[in-house]
């Protein structure tokens, strides 16, 4: 006879699991914030050192959204693991 997981183990498995995902959605949040800020200073402030430094906070913008997808994916996967153990 095989012996079935206890519930509240699973369940306190799945808050950490959606807490990592709330966490991994601010930094998505922070993402999209640098690309908006970048894309503002560089159509505001027209000297190539602010295009040069709008440009970099784009970039780590779109890594850090990329990212966040990334990982988001990557913990949809176990979420759907631990749906299949209850």
């Amino acid at each position: 006879m095989r012996k079935s997981p206890r519930k509240d183990i699973i369940l306190s498995e799945e808050r950490t699991i959606l807490a990592k995902e709330r966490t991994i959605l601010s930094f998505m949040r922070t993402g999209l914030a640098f690309i908006g800020v970048g894309l503002v200073v560089m159509s505001v402030l027209k000297e190539i050192v602010f295009y040069i430094t709008g440009s970099v906070l784009v970039f780590i913008g779109f890594i850090e959204v990329f990212e966040s997808i990334r990982r988001l994916y990557v913990k949809k996967k176990e979420m759907e693991k631990l749906k299949k153990r209850l």
